[in-house]
């Protein structure tokens, strides 16, 4: 397969090592879920349940800078002013805000003092558009577990055990800027375009990498084989 363009996967900074000045996270605080979302071919369960209004959080600080976005689980994002004023000013696609967010309980880490971080900004729920490109698992050297591989062509998913790297068949690409891959869960794919926005205006706390340096393979290396042992 040759591939012409360039696409990029957004993730969350490693607390570790990239946190740099602003490490945000953040948790559901209200479990009001509707339905999970459904391939429109097989059927199969693609993300967890859409979470309802009110959009109700808990935020935890472990620097003493808030994060610009802030991701949560499978992906889901919640965004500041910052963020939503510059994305406001483009005409990129995929991208939607659904929502204010209230912060009913705020946390911080003993090495963060409230009073040093001053009141939290306004944050935003966003709504990232699905399906608007799948993953080409061959290329992506994906691997599966023994009769889990894909049999739907759309929604692409099977029981993953590792992949070398994110590849996009390019003839699924409907042009998009941002948006959620199908093949694996929870993953966020962006265009040139978008990477050069997000480069130009320094938000903090994610970051974005080419998609040929996302690997994925908590088992070390297992086979089908040894994995089915487990």
């Amino acid at each position: 397969m040759f591939i012409t363009m360039k696409f990029y996967i957004l993730k969350k900074n490693n607390f570790l090592t990239e946190c740099g000045h602003a490490d945000t996270e953040w948790l559901t605080a209200t479990r009001n879920y509707g339905h999970a979302p459904q391939c429109p071919q097989c059927g199969k369960y693609y993300a967890g349940k859409e979470w309802l209004p009110p959009y109700n959080i808990e935020l935890e600080m472990f620097t003493k800078q808030y994060g610009n976005v802030v991701m949560g689980a499978g992906g889901i994002i919640i965004v500041d002013n910052y963020f939503k004023d510059c994305f406001e000013k483009t005409n990129f696609t995929g991208l939607e805000f659904i929502g204010n967010v209230n912060i009913v309980k705020f946390l911080c880490r003993p090495c963060v003092q409230k009073k040093s971080l001053g009141d939290p900004p306004q944050y935003y729920l966003t709504k990232i558009k699905y399906g608007c490109a799948a993953m080409d698992h061959k290329e992506s050297k994906s691997v599966f577990e023994i009769g889990k591989q894909p049999t739907c062509n759309y929604c692409r998913l099977g029981g993953i055990i590792r992949y070398s790297r994110i590849v996009i068949d390019e003839n699924t690409w409907d042009g998009t800027d941002v948006f959620f891959i199908r093949g694996i869960g929870g993953t966020i794919v962006t265009s040139q375009k978008f990477k050069d926005w997000w480069d130009s205006c320094y938000f903090n706390n994610c970051k974005i990498i080419p998609s040929e340096k996302a690997n994925w393979d908590p088992f070390d290396g297992l086979s089908p084989e040894e994995y089915a042992k487990l």
